[in-house]
């Protein structure tokens, strides 16, 4: 949970909370407000990760930004998932080349190409985000790979360089206010009522059957 003020200070907090998602939220909304020192009805944008990722927390995650943004009336944006890895690990480790990926269960990950601009503070998708198999992962020399999918990667017994990897590296909130912030910048703000998720598992599933067709 991270809080972006009107100064670009950001606030943030960071649990992990597997399978509890609803019961800690509130708690850490309210413990972010209070470092920021702002009451939620000064809330002018909200943000969140829209996937891909785990199915529940993903839901969590745009049915409490929607609530937000209906009952305050402001603008909301929908930030990838895998940008808000390839944003964190890019901070962290000083790199303007990402290769972020996360594990996706079954022997797959999802993975996106992210670039930092020259003139610009925050990451950029440089190819579109993918579905791939665990043994089909992409190794660049000249990216920082980052995320869980490398460390399912080499678990399942595949290589991994050891050079310019980060397969511990988190999404964090702080690091989704940055590129929300930019991304309002650019009015890539979305319909309130048509919060869309990003299901690159499904996209994938539905390429398949338009091919049986």
């Amino acid at each position: 949970m991270a809080l972006r003020n009107g100064q670009g200070e950001i606030f943030s907090q960071f649990d992990l909370t597997p399978r509890a998602h609803t019961r800690y939220l509130p708690t850490m909304m309210n413990d972010v407000l209070q470092q920021a020192g702002v009451e939620c009805s000064a809330i002018t944008q909200v943000a969140f990760a829209n996937g891909p990722g785990a199915f529940t927390g993903v839901r969590i995650a745009a049915a409490t930004a929607q609530g937000l943004s209906l009952g305050l009336h402001c603008p909301i944006v929908a930030i990838s998932s895998l940008a808000v890895l390839a944003q964190q690990a890019a901070d962290l480790h000083q790199q303007n080349r990402v290769l972020a990926a996360i594990d996706a269960r079954m022997g797959e990950a999802y993975v996106g190409l992210y670039q930092r601009p020259d003139d610009s503070s925050v990451v950029r998708l440089a190819a579109p985000e993918q579905l791939v198999k665990l043994a089909d992962m992409a190794l660049p020399e000249d990216y920082l790979l980052a995320g869980t999918g490398y460390a399912a990667r080499r678990q399942a017994g595949f290589e991994v360089p050891a050079a310019k990897l980060d397969d511990q590296v988190l999404p964090h909130a702080a690091a989704l206010a940055r590129l929300a912030a930019d991304a309002l910048q650019r009015n890539e703000c979305i319909d309130s009522t048509q919060v869309p998720i990003n299901y690159l598992r499904n996209q994938v599933a539905e390429k398949s059957r338009k091919k049986v067709l």
